[in-house]
């Protein structure tokens, strides 16, 4: 049982934070431009096949677990030749916490419910510790070391709270992981007969318990695992424009072909089949790179 994210569901003061929160993504990510798009999918990681948020939170986290060790070693030993590299850490932080920000602020604005809220939580938290650190950053530079430390050591309470909120959104929200199919059957297994197939409409089967989508285009028949990676939204409910599938959900892109992603906000590539009509009958296995032994 999720207590945590169903306690934090349930705090309506919230829900303006969330508002706030949609609105200036909105509008940082162009959601009307069509230049837009390209900013969305960079700031996703489309293009890196992986979520980018998660790779570039561990720059500012790092830098600040650094800085706090070594001021407290100076603390602690009377040190100072340890000061230059603590506040260097400390600015290294705060430019990796800008990068963090966009890019997490770019993926929790395709959530919702109760993942939505907690991310909201979460980001008022990493935006408190990034607050804390820049009035750390500022009292060093002005000669107030002992003010600076001890903003320093709330913003990295701070942070260390966030990381675990963070976490709480991947492995309990599962927001940032593949949720398509990863295991998908050695050998051909039917899936619909070739007749209840019309030109360019989609169709939901079953390949061996997967819930697969099936279309044909022309004389090709393609079969592609039918929850999307992002968030598991039901493609066949999407629209099939010849070339690619969008998710009704949040409107990511894939290429039927290979699965590949066109448009975020998904990184992870779309499971295909291998496709066969034996006896006017449509199977479907994995494709030959992914098994060993397909026979």
């Amino acid at each position: 049982m999720d207590k945590l994210g169903d306690l934090i569901s349930r705090q309506k003061w919230l829900k303006p934070v969330e508002t706030m929160l949609g609105t200036v993504a909105d509008a940082v990510f162009l959601k009307s431009a069509p230049a837009g798009e390209k900013v969305r999918n960079f700031l996703h990681g489309t293009w890196f096949g992986h979520p980018l948020h998660p790779a570039i939170t561990d720059v500012p986290l790092g830098a600040w677990t650094v800085a706090t060790a070594l001021d407290a070693c100076s603390l602690s030993t009377g040190d100072d030749t340890l000061t230059g590299a603590a506040d260097a850490a400390v600015g290294i932080g705060l430019i990796g916490a800008a990068g963090a920000a966009l890019t997490g602020l770019a993926d929790w604005n395709y959530t919702f419910e109760k993942p939505r809220r907690v991310g909201a939580l979460h980001a008022i938290i990493n935006l408190t510790a990034t607050a804390c650190f820049l009035g750390s950053w500022w009292q060093r530079r002005h000669g107030c070391r002992r003010a600076g430390l001890t903003m320093g050591f709330a913003g990295y309470a701070c942070s260390v709270v966030g990381a675990y909120l963070g976490g709480h959104l991947v492995y309990n929200e599962r927001i940032g992981v593949n949720h398509a199919p990863e295991e998908l059957p050695a050998k051909f297994v039917p899936v619909l007969r070739e007749s209840e197939l019309s030109e360019g409409k989609m169709c939901k089967a079953d390949a061996d318990g997967i819930p697969v989508l099936v279309v044909r285009r022309g004389e090709e028949i393609f079969v592609m695992a039918e929850k999307c990676s992002h968030l598991g939204g039901p493609l066949s409910e999407g629209k099939f424009d010849g070339e690619s599938v969008t998710c009704p959900w949040h409107y990511s892109r894939f290429a039927i072909e290979d699965g590949r992603v066109l448009v975020g906000p998904a990184t992870c590539t779309q499971p295909c089949f291998e496709v066969r009509v034996r006896e006017g009958q449509v199977e479907v296995r994995a494709p030959r790179g992914m098994v060993a032994n397909p026979y």
